[in-house]
Order: C-alpha cells, then sequence, then structure tokens
C-alpha cells in the first residue's frame, strides 16, 4: 500500500494514525489487498462489495450474521483506493493510445496504474478469487450503491460463476455524467501533488473541520469529530492516491444492468424508503423492471444505507434469500427470517453485535443530517453517539 514517508506528511498531521482495521493482506498486480473471509470451509460463497469511499468494515456485522447460519462463507474486501488496499496512480489516459514519449513519461512509476473504472474493480476481484484459492467457487454477490453496480459487472463477464445477486441501492442511473467530472479528470494530475499544501492550511486543520461538522451537527461531541477528522486525514495525508480513486464512471448503467437482468438467476434488490440519493419511487422501480426475476425490498424508515440503518429488518432476510434456490421465483418468494441455528463446535466466526433497533434509528437520522462528501467509509473506531456508540456505515456510496 502506498503511503508517505513521515516526513512527506505536514507536521500538524504526522501523529493521526491509521483508522482502519487490517484482516488479512494478499498482494495483487496493483498492490496490498485487505480482506476478510469468515464462515465454514465448506459454506457458500457469498461476496460483498462496498460503495464509494466506504470499505469492507461496512459488512462486518452483517457477514458475522450470514456465516453463523452455518451455510455460507462471507468475503469481505476493500476496492482498490479504499480502505487498507493500495491507490495505484490513476490512469486518466490509457497507454495504449499514448504516443512512445508520452508513454515513457505517464508509466515512470514503479507498477501499473489503475483505471478506476467497474472492469478494474471486477479484475481485483477476480485476481483475489484466485489469489485465496477461490476461483472455481460458485458464488452469491451482494454489493452496496457503487458496490452494487461492480456486482452487476462482476456477474456480466462471468454468468456462471453468480448464483444470486443481492443489490442494495446499486448506482449507476444518473442519465448524463457531469461536466464537473470531465474537468476534474482534465485537471487531475495538477491537483493531486498540490492537494496536501493546500487542503492542510485551507480545509484540513483539526479546529477547523469541528467547526465545520459541529455547524451541521450541533451535539456532535468530541470522539466523534476526531474519528472522523483522522479519517481523512489519513486519507488525504498519509496513504497515497485515495483521492484519485473517487473518479470512477458509474454514470448511465442501465445497458448492463439490463444484461445482466435477463439472466433468471434470483435477484434481491434492497432499498430504503428515505433514500434520497437513490429514490426508490423512480429509481428502484426502473432497476426492478431491468431484471426478470428480481424481487423490491423496500425499508421503512430506512436511508442509502439500508444495510446499517435498519440491520434488523434487512440481514435476516438477506439470509433468507440466500437460502432460497437458485430456480426460485422472486415474484412468489417468501423472506420471512428463520431463527439463527446454534454455532458448530469448530465455528470460529466471530460472533455478530446484537442488533439494537433504536440506536440504528438514532444513526440514520444523524446520517441523513451529514454532509454526504464527509464520511468516507466505515470502521470500528467511528464514534458516532454518545457514550460510545458507533456509527456503522458511510454516507457516500
Amino acid at each position: 500500500m502506498r503511503c508517505r514517508t513521515t516526513e512527506q506528511v505536514p507536521k500538524c498531521f504526522r501523529q493521526v494514525k491509521c483508522p482502519y482495521v487490517p484482516g488479512e493482506t494478499v498482494y495483487g498486480e496493483f498492490g496490498a489487498i485487505n480482506y476478510t473471509l469468515v464462515g465454514p470451509a465448506d459454506g457458500e460463497l457469498v461476496v460483498c462489495f462496498h460503495g464509494l469511499n466506504g470499505s469492507r468494515m461496512l459488512f462486518q456485522d452483517s457477514a458475522a450474521y450470514i456465516a453463523r447460519s452455518g451455510n455460507f462463507r462471507v468475503l469481505t474486501f476493500d476496492l482498490y483506493g479504499h480502505g487498507l488496499s493500495n491507490a495505484p496512480p490513476v490512469d486518466l489516459m490509457p497507454c495504449a493510445s499514448c504516443s512512445t514519449s508520452c508513454r515513457a513519461s505517464c508509466c515512470a512509476w514503479n507498477g501499473p496504474r489503475g483505471r478506476y473504472d467497474l472492469d478494474f474493480f471486477v479484475d481485483q476481484t477476480d485476481e483475489l478469487l484466485w489469489l485465496i484459492g477461490l476461483e472455481n467457487e460458485p458464488m452469491n454477490l451482494m454489493g452496496f450503491s457503487l458496490g452494487g453496480a461492480v456486482a452487476v459487472a462482476f456477474a456480466k463477464r462471468f454468468p456462471s460463476r453468480v448464483r444470486r445477486l443481492v443489490a442494495i441501492s446499486p448506482s449507476g442511473f444518473i442519465p448524463k455524467v457531469p461536466p464537473l467530472y470531465y474537468v476534474l479528470k482534465a485537471v487531475w494530475c495538477c491537483l493531486v501533488p498540490l492537494a496536501p499544501h493546500v487542503l492542510c492550511t485551507c480545509w484540513y486543520k483539526k479546529e477547523r473541520f469541528a467547526r465545520s461538522l459541529r455547524a451541521e451537527n450541533q451535539d456532535m461531541d468530541d470522539p466523534a469529530i476526531h474519528s472522523l477528522w483522522s479519517r481523512f486525514v489519513w486519507q488525504l495525508f498519509v496513504k497515497r492516491g485515495v483521492a484519485s480513486a473517487t473518479l470512477v464512471n458509474w454514470f448511465n448503467l442501465t445497458e448492463l444492468y439490463e444484461h445482466v437482468g435477463r439472466n433468471q438467476r434470483p435477484v434481491l434488490l434492497v432499498w430504503g424508503e428515505r433514500d434520497n440519493l437513490n429514490p426508490v419511487a423512480t429509481v428502484g422501480k426502473k432497476v426492478k423492471a431491468l431484471f426478470s426475476n428480481a424481487k423490491l425490498l423496500e425499508i421503512p424508515r430506512a436511508g442509502h444505507i439500508a444495510l446499517c440503518d435498519r440491520p434488523r429488518e434487512v440481514v435476516p432476510r438477506i439470509v433468507r434469500f440466500l437460502q432460497l434456490p437458485v430456480n426460485s421465483r422472486m415474484d412468489s418468494a417468501d423472506l420471512e427470517p428463520v431463527a439463527l441455528p446454534a454455532p458448530r463446535p469448530d465455528d470460529q466466526t466471530p460472533e455478530p453485535e446484537e442488533y439494537d433497533d433504536e440506536k440504528a434509528e438514532q444513526v440514520a437520522l444523524r446520517a441523513e443530517n451529514m454532509p454526504v462528501a464527509l464520511v468516507l467509509g466505515h470502521t470500528e473506531q467511528d464514534v458516532a453517539l454518545a457514550g460510545g456508540q458507533q456509527l456503522r456505515a458511510p454516507v457516500l456510496g
């Protein structure tokens, strides 16, 4: 994982510690991949994809719950440019189309550049599965927001490997690419080197960061502010390449979903009733119509991150869906949850935390009131509520 040396980090940020919890590490073509695999060795594989600027920690509790069912082995990992996986330099101009002199300049660093598109993340997933010996396993895919689009793209490339698909408010339905996206790509080679020097004095000193947060959330306590500040600073000033990884083109993916939707595999779409980023009344119903065998599960009182806003309502139903036969018709499928079995004697899966509906609703309300761009992923140390309770999700999907 590319990180700056202590001397390269601005002095005011050198005391900041890494906010992410490491799992296992393998090394792919583009560097370190941070992952966790839980559940019985003979369990059916479930591969989870987090959202933009998130991390594998989004699925920490739900992965433990699914694995506890006794039938599933759950793989969570950080996409390149996220969490504790490497963020290779972004490839804004693929070398195949460059001149010889340009190719020598843009490939001068010691390693390949990342494209940061859906195919790039599909390649990473395929490589990770090969590295950990699961390349031949049939699997179920579960993705949130951008991760939902990655899951769909994986199912398009490897249709015979995917048995079921869970998409939680999947992205890809902004009809046109915003002009700002092209502007950022055009000037990114200048912005990235300047960012640590400009942002340090302008936005990310802790006192100013705290004032900005309290302007939006007057009751936000010091531990919560410190947690968010530490994550921003570590990603922007310690780990290299994070900002570049946000330039993912995830716009107007209707044809991708329509192509994958022709397959008769069971698909579960999970949407929060209060999702203002990806409204269920418009986007949710449109996505459902693109799949030939899908059920749309609308979660009351949940926002964009229904998985974490209302976990007691969402996760057991995902388990029930995963237990359905692969030839099930979703229009008549029963998703009422069943009780979990007792853990097996050889089960080393960590106990899932007890879900607390009241706490989850408070977290959901807090997330709705927080500026979208301020929450970049999920860690165990995210203190969101007074009394040391945890923030369970990123806002930006």
